[in-house]
């Protein structure tokens, strides 16, 4: 048993209702699409992904996918925490070196990519271990919760390739992959309640979008998937009308900088949202 499945095992109830809970007021149409038949989501051994089946009405992910996902989500959770110190420290540059409180975020980032190259990755020393029954409120649970949202995402989009009735066999698979992207950004935005939902929806699915992107960094060009970049930035067409001061989109351009141009200055642009189109447009182009 790998430590992926030792360590995940216990987010597979929590992961089958992720797609419910990320946007509780569309549950219910959730399960009217499903016209009273079950959709499976099973885990098994292997390759860091999730599959769709539309045929069967299947989705199928891997327990290599749920550690390098919930360790983007940690990292991810640590740059946060230094960011909003360096931000009420007035700093314009965070350091991240072996002890700094920032250094968690590229350990954790590195397992992730450990886990990509090959699923069988120990989990050694980390900074952490998932803990799958942590309270909400502690810090365990606050990274657990930006995890399943973001596994929300990754399920939702192949929720949406069977909604679609997308094929395995086709020419064309980049355009299927931007349509169940797109219908999953929209499935989890249309309705949000508050600003508050829709901000924390919105870096839920950045997050899904750079875990994707280490899978890009891991295995390059793909026949099958575009480039997560692009991705991301066809996602980010669906988010509406974002407010500049947007902070799920603030973070989420910290991250990309951190993630895939690990120079880490703090970018300082005249507002949020222009920060995060600047990472975009530069993630884009590395890409």
């Amino acid at each position: 048993m790998t430590d992926a499945k030792t360590l995940t095992e216990g987010f597979e109830n929590a992961a089958r209702e992720a797609a419910f809970r990320i946007a509780p007021e569309r549950a219910q149409e959730l399960v009217n699409l499903m016209g009273g038949e079950t959709w499976y989501l099973d885990f098994e051994e292997g390759q860091a992904n999730f599959t769709a089946y539309p045929d069967s009405k299947s989705i199928v992910g891997t327990y290599a996918a749920l550690l390098s996902l919930w360790a983007t989500a940690a990292s991810v959770r640590v740059l946060m925490i230094a960011t909003q110190t360096a931000a009420e420290q007035d700093l314009k540059q965070i350091v991240i070196a072996p002890g700094s409180p920032g250094f968690e975020a590229i350990e954790f980032k590195n397992a992730a990519l450990a886990l990509i190259r090959n699923e069988a990755s120990a989990w050694v020393d980390l900074p952490a271990d998932p803990v799958p029954a942590a309270d909400l409120s502690s810090a365990d649970g606050l990274t657990n919760n930006l995890f399943l949202a973001a596994l929300s995402v990754v399920v939702l989009h192949e929720c949406g390739h069977i909604a679609l009735g997308h094929q395995s066999y086709t020419s064309l698979l980049h355009e299927q992959e931007h349509e169940a992207d797109a219908w999953a950004a929209a499935w989890i935005l249309k309705m949000a309640p508050s600003k508050s939902h829709r901000e924390f929806r919105m870096l839920a699915i950045c997050v899904a979008f750079i875990w994707i992107g280490l899978i890009d960094e891991v295995r390059r060009a793909s026949t099958t998937h575009p480039p997560a970049a692009q991705r991301l930035g066809k996602a980010y067409d669906c988010f509406g009308n974002v407010p500049e001061d947007s902070l799920a989109l603030e973070m989420s351009s910290y991250v990309i900088k951190a993630f895939f141009d690990p120079a880490a200055d703090i970018p300082q642009p005249d507002d949020a949202l222009s920060a995060f189109v600047d990472q975009l447009i530069g993630y884009s182009r590395s890409s």
